[in-house]
């Protein structure tokens, strides 16, 4: 039953949304076939009783539906078809019930076509009061902005307008309908560009928009600058051409601070998403002030609950976190956020994520033994996980003096490497890196100045290297000792 299209999407729904999709199919408005209220409350209790039955035919769901009909298979397939319509439709009627100014506007536009002269009042009353209310200032209030006065506009009907009362020029809205929609495009084509630039950098497209150098011309100009999501599109457009201009960021930071309440929570992701690449691209050119700049990013995001989405964090920017908190030496928060945050985990995710974030939380305090002891919970089935557990258990292992067990990994950990399909050349070159390294060094004792010096060089000079500062770190100490 699970792997019918309407159960996988309904499983998806929390509890107070399948009461209100069942309220939704049983009312007559929005749907009179009585099969298909049977059929969704079937689903709902299979839901209920937690999946257990995983096999229940489509014989048997048609007779508890229909009774003795002899089964039809396509009239079972229009069945689950037409309730799948009515749960998108329901889904699209949830979204449009927290869209105040669009349903305002809508109304406007219903009485507008029917005449219906004294709705008229009203209901530009409630658009005056929701435009006093608004906090949202992002690119779609615009656009909403944009709506809204061409539906005044069009309410001023021919009459009103002959009328000797109707003051044309302080009456006619044109120019707020002409700058709304101005506001929304430039904003949105920024928007736009700053998704492609993220593609451009990270699939090497070769692709252009049309009309940019006048988007960018008016974006700086004075009319248009001080409009919040043009501004902060803008300076995001100006880290990604001009990286190395430090002061894009910062701009964009100080940006962020005074105007990101008035973004939707998908857009604050988009600045966040942008901000934090920044700081990781700066980092990996070997700028590592902006650790902490990263970690302050992501400490806002969790402090916010920016990247949690109906009550779940996504695996990958859980294990992204705790490094970064590591790295600027917030050991006590890193360990505070694992066991407070990985609730939000899924549950077939969270042993690996914890036990790995764990180790990695040893690891900077220096207990390697207990580094060794959350590595023998982690499941190495997922490539990742085996990828990085192993090149944890290989520092472990050197910091341990465990030399006979650490050449033993090496060998096993090379082997996978190059057996492993899913990995890239490049990505195998790195881990490679980092296994002919640890061999070098293995091999190399503080008395041995000169080699050391020319590995250090050496490893340097080669990019793409895995544990690469930890590896540097390793030479300096023997270099130092005497």
């Amino acid at each position: 039953m699970k792997d019918r299209k309407i159960t996988a999407a309904l499983i998806q729904l929390s509890v107070y949304e399948l009461n209100s999709f069942n309220k939704y199919v049983n009312s007559p408005y929005f749907n009179v076939n009585e099969s298909i209220s049977k059929y969704l409350e079937l689903i709902l209790d299979w839901i209920k009783k937690g999946n257990t039955n995983d096999d229940v035919p489509n014989e048997e769901l048609w007779n508890k539906v229909y009774g003795d009909i002899p089964y039809q298979n396509q009239k079972f397939l229009k069945l689950n078809s037409d309730l799948v319509k009515l749960l998108e439709d329901f889904l699209a009627q949830q979204e449009y019930d927290h869209m105040l100014s669009l349903r305002t506007n809508l109304k406007l536009e219903g009485v507008r076509k029917r005449g219906i002269e004294k709705l008229y009042n009203g209901i530009i009353g409630e658009l005056e009061r929701l435009e006093k209310m608004e906090v949202n200032q992002s690119v779609e209030y615009y656009y909403t902005k944009y709506q809204i006065e061409r539906g005044l506009f069009n309410l001023k009907t021919e009459n009103e307008k002959k009328n000797a009362k109707f003051e044309i020029e302080t009456e006619l809205n044109i120019n707020k309908i002409s700058e709304n929609l101005d506001y929304f495009y430039i904003a949105e084509k920024l928007r736009l560009y700053c998704t492609l630039l993220t593609w451009k950098k990270m699939y090497h497209l070769d692709m252009e928009m049309e009309n940019m150098a006048w988007v960018i011309e008016n974006a700086n100009n004075e009319k248009y600058i001080q409009i919040p999501p043009i501004q902060l599109y803008n300076k995001m457009k100006s880290t990604y051409i001009e990286g190395e201009n430090t002061n894009h960021y910062f701009e964009l930071r100080q940006m962020m601070k005074k105007y990101i309440h008035f973004f939707p929570k998908e857009e604050v992701k988009e600045i966040y998403a942008t901000a934090i690449s920044y700081c990781i691209n700066k980092v990996n050119k070997g700028d590592t002030s902006f650790h902490r700049e990263n970690f302050d990013l992501y400490k806002e995001t969790i402090d916010n609950e920016i990247f949690i989405s109906n009550n779940e964090i996504s695996v990958s920017n859980f294990r992204n976190i705790v490094p970064i908190a590591l790295r600027v030496g917030e050991f006590d928060w890193a360990e505070n956020f694992i066991f407070e945050y990985s609730k939000y985990i899924d549950e077939k995710y969270r042993a690996n994520a914890v036990e790995f974030s764990l180790a990695r939380l040893e690891f900077y305090r220096k207990d390697f033994n207990k580094v060794l002891d959350h590595l023998n919970r982690v499941n190495y089935e997922d490539v990742w996980y085996n990828l990085n557990a192993k090149s944890i258990l290989l520092l472990a292992y050197y910091e341990l003096d465990e030399l006979d067990a650490l050449e033993s990994l090496l060998q096993a950990f090379k082997m996978y490497i190059r057996r492993e399909k899913s990995l890239t050349n490049d990505r195998k070159v790195h881990y490679l890196n980092l296994i002919k390294f640890t061999l070098n060094l293995m091999k190399l004792t503080y008395k041995d100045k000169d080699k050391l010096t020319k590995l250090k060089t050496e490893i340097t000079n080669t990019k793409g290297v895995v544990s690469k500062p930890w590896l540097l770190e390793k030479i300096d100490i023997l270099l130092n000792k005497k």
